[in-house]
């Protein structure tokens, strides 16, 4: 819990930073990439840009937390995008970076 409040905090300062919330638009882009979740007829969606799945709860097991990282973000954010194209994803690059579990927490 508190690795996932140290980077929500995180996107805050950056939004905060940027003025996003002052123009209140919701296509900006650092608002657009960030992985939100949203609930629409009772039915909870997630997704980045304009890319939305539904969340179906799918349990996953007990497993460690991810570190939140720029270059996790751009990973999920290519990941999904690909979904979205009806595409998969590969991560790749050196081993003991985090790609394995990356694309478990994304799922």
């Amino acid at each position: 819990m508190i690795l996932d409040i140290i980077h929500n905090i995180s996107v805050v300062d950056d939004l905060l930073s940027d003025s996003i919330l002052d123009t209140k638009q919701p296509n900006d882009w650092m608002w657009f990439k960030q992985l939100r979740y949203a609930i629409t007829n009772s039915v909870c969606k997630v997704g980045m840009c304009d890319a939305f799945f539904d969340y179906t709860f799918e349990y996953q097991g007990n497993a460690p937390k991810l570190v939140h990282t720029p270059l996790t973000d751009k990973c999920y954010l290519t990941l999904v995008m690909g979904m979205k194209l009806g595409y998969g994803g590969n991560p790749y690059g050196p081993a003991g970076t985090g790609k394995t579990e990356s694309v478990k927490a994304l799922g």
